[in-house]
């Protein structure tokens, strides 16, 4: 991998948005494993709940209303802030390129859109207040803002029996810290009917540049990789065509280099959600 230039990520954003107007053909028996090709899906989640916020300055996160849209075409898919290109598919094995927003934001800026755009089924969720610091703490070491950043990269989806698996390698293109991050998780289901209860576990690696520009101090902590694992489930219940009820929980155990920095106070981050999901579109 290599580094590109700001200019060229927008590019390739706009070429995998071009690739929409590729030749649609729909899904022929729409399934739990199969989406219509060229058609937008959208819905809201309706109801309560919290992600954890590990900063030791920063409070935790409320989530009560959580769009989520998408978009599938024969090859560009586009997953609420999440855009994608299929290279290559074939019954058991998917692979794509993807451009997908750096998580860690989420701590330090409360109106990051994926504060916002939050699956309700399959993502982080959190539960636990945090501590709060005292003012010498927070007037020590000050905790500014960050940046939006994009991350690009190959992405790997295989099946295997009942299992589904994801491995993503990717690196930052917007030029803030050119780190590299590895995602790894594996999902099955536990009750497979009516009603759906997911279950999935992985993985997520940060390289040191990564996670020195989230959590290190100039002059102070300079962290090294992280390796984040997670377990998360996911319930559904259809209540009617356009209707269902929705809970979810995911707990991520965060990495020494990250829990060892000054501005940290919380060695996890929990996520939890319940509520009706609206399909709007």
């Amino acid at each position: 991998m290599y580094l590109i230039p700001r200019q060229w990520a927008a590019a390739l954003v706009l070429i995998l948005w071009s690739a929409a107007a590729a030749a649609q053909t729909p899904c022929r028996a729409p399934s739990a494993d199969c989406v219509i090709v060229g058609k937008w899906e959208i819905s809201l989640s309706i109801g309560y709940g919290e992600r954890s916020n590990p900063i030791a300055a920063n409070s935790d996160i409320p989530l009560h209303l959580l769009p989520q849209i998408s978009y599938y075409g024969k090859r560009f898919f586009l997953e609420n802030l999440e855009l994608g290109f299929t290279l290559h598919e074939t019954d058991a094995h998917m692979f794509n390129v993807i451009a997908a927003p750096g998580y860690d934001r989420v701590f330090f800026v409360r109106n990051d859109l994926q504060n916002i755009f939050v699956s309700a089924s399959t993502v982080s969720l959190n539960a636990p207040p945090t501590a709060v610091p005292s003012f010498e703490l927070v007037r020590e070491y000050p905790i500014g803002g960050r940046r939006t950043t994009y991350l690009v990269g190959p992405e790997w989806l295989f099946r295997a029996g009942r299992f589904v698996g994801q491995l993503d390698a990717l690196r930052e293109v917007t030029g803030e810290h050119d780190g590299y991050e590895v995602r790894a998780a594996i999902a099955t289901p536990v009750v497979q009917s009516k009603s759906s209860l997911v279950v999935s576990a992985g993985l997520t690696w940060k390289s040191s540049a990564l996670v020195q520009y989230y959590y290190g101090v100039d002059g102070l902590y300079e962290p090294g990789a992280a390796l984040n694992p997670f377990i998360k489930l996911g319930f559904v219940h259809p209540l009617s065509e356009r209707w269902s009820f929705s809970t979810s929980v995911h707990h991520e155990r965060l990495a020494d280099s990250i829990t060892d920095s000054p501005i940290v106070a919380e060695d996890s981050v929990t996520t939890f959600f319940a509520g009706f999901v609206l399909k709007v579109l």
